[in-house]
């Protein structure tokens, strides 16, 4: 039985971690303007260009991007949804989603996520490693929130915000739309 197709914008770092836990569903195909069509990236093939995404929508519906510039993970998010991509979520078998938590699309959940009751997680959120979102937390569209990072019950996170490794975002605590947390930091 054939994988569906599944196409990852973006081969870098982030990318190719991604690729690995993609392929256990999908045949996995990378766009990455710092490669040439043909190349091969971890077993994957670099099919085209970013530019290239429309022309591909022809051989893939699924596309997912794992670049970690959230500004131009939603552009090439909103392009992709203008042809009709869907996007659908890659979430390790370690993590864990309460059944009480609502989650959007276009996410990557990697190994040891938490997401816990009355949470809500946007669209195009990146949560790396051992993250965890604790109740009744709110993490807005193309967030990004790197290694060992928690986030305390009714805190907010805004939309391309980006959480440095092991940050503390304290009860109630709202983060601002584009904000950029440093490593190691507490936010009271």
């Amino acid at each position: 039985m054939s994988k569906e197709k599944l196409l990852l914008v973006g081969a870098g770092g982030f990318g190719r971690v991604v690729l690995e836990h993609a392929s256990l569903r999908y045949d996995c195909s990378f766009v990455d303007d710092g490669y040439n069509p043909g190349d091969m990236v971890c077993g994957a093939p670099v099919v085209g260009h970013i530019s290239d995404i429309a022309a591909l929508r022809k051989e893939f519906s699924h596309l997912l991007v794992v670049i970690g510039n959230n500004k131009l993970r939603q552009s090439v998010y909103e392009k992709a949804q203008a042809l009709g991509y869907d996007f659908p979520n890659i979430i390790c078998s370690s993590v864990y989603i309460s059944p009480f938590a609502k989650v959007g699309w276009g996410c990557v959940f990697l190994n040891n996520a938490v997401i816990q009751n009355g949470s809500a997680v946007g669209n195009g959120v990146l949560l790396n490693p051992g993250v965890e979102i604790h109740h009744g937390c709110a993490v807005d569209d193309f967030a990004l929130i790197y290694t060992n990072s928690v986030i305390r019950t009714y805190a907010k996170v805004g939309k391309r915000a980006r959480i440095g490794s092991t940050v503390t975002v304290s009860n109630s605590v709202n983060v601002p739309d584009d904000a950029d947390i440093p490593n190691g930091s507490t936010l009271f």
